[in-house]
């Protein structure tokens, strides 16, 4: 009988360019999402003078 010989996990991983290229675009995306939710996060409030004068109150 033949010897059959596990594939290791890392070489299935890495051996699968869509699940790679999937990977990459979702790591990319995400994190520039997260990135730009903590820049909205930081930004100082409007003041109001501005705010009323943008309303037209």
């Amino acid at each position: 009988m033949g010897t059959e010989k596990k594939t290791p996990f890392l070489q299935l991983f890495f051996d699968d360019f869509m699940l790679l290229l999937f990977l990459g675009v979702t790591v990319y995306a995400v994190s520039y999402l997260i990135w730009g939710l903590i820049e909205l996060a930081w930004l100082p409030p409007i003041p109001d003078e501005i705010k009323q004068a943008l309303l037209g109150r």
